[in-house]
């Protein structure tokens, strides 16, 4: 977005978007909500879950500094946090993981620290007290839990064009 000041020099103000969000468990996708595209092509969503999963445990693993708390790439960031649950077929909680793929930018320590670790908290604390205890193997029941990701996410998943367009129409 280009903006004009009073001394009609111009800036550009990047808008941060969240472009997916989702809850990762046993390396499984349990719900996920794209946004906005992120890839050019299909990717197994099983395939990709396991990946982000084992990334997760690697990096937390080899540098033992706690909870990792985003991958940092070219194009975007995936910002992760980490709480436990306790399945149906479990004795110990497990991991689960809510995630939010965002577009990289310079700062992005504190958006991601300000703005998207609050929503994913709060992401993974209504999942855990709908479905704590229960079978989380059958993925199809969540499908409802996308309603809940588009109200705490609400207006961080529109663009510029989107904002704009909500505001004259």
């Amino acid at each position: 977005m280009l903006i004009r000041s009073e001394n009609n020099t111009h800036k550009i103000i990047k808008i941060m978007v969240i472009r997916e969000a989702g809850l990762l468990f046993r390396g499984f996708t349990l719900v996920k909500k794209s946004y906005h595209k992120t890839t050019l092509g299909k990717i197994d969503a099983d395939l990709r879950s396991g990946l982000l999963t084992a990334l997760l445990n690697f990096a937390e693993i080899a540098f033992a500094t706690g909870a990792v708390e985003y991958f940092e790439g070219n194009k975007f960031t995936l910002a992760f946090f980490n709480e436990k649950i306790l399945a149906e077929d479990s004795i110990e909680p497990e991991l689960l993981v809510s995630y939010a793929i965002i577009d990289k930018q310079k700062k992005i320590d504190k958006y991601v620290y300000k703005i998207v670790h609050p929503l994913l908290i709060k992401v993974a604390n209504e999942f855990k007290a709908q479905n704590e205890g229960k079978n989380l193997s059958e993925i199809s029941q969540f499908k409802i839990f996308k309603k809940n990701l588009d109200e705490i996410f609400g207006s961080n998943t529109k663009n510029i064009d989107q904002k704009l367009k909500g505001l004259f129409y």
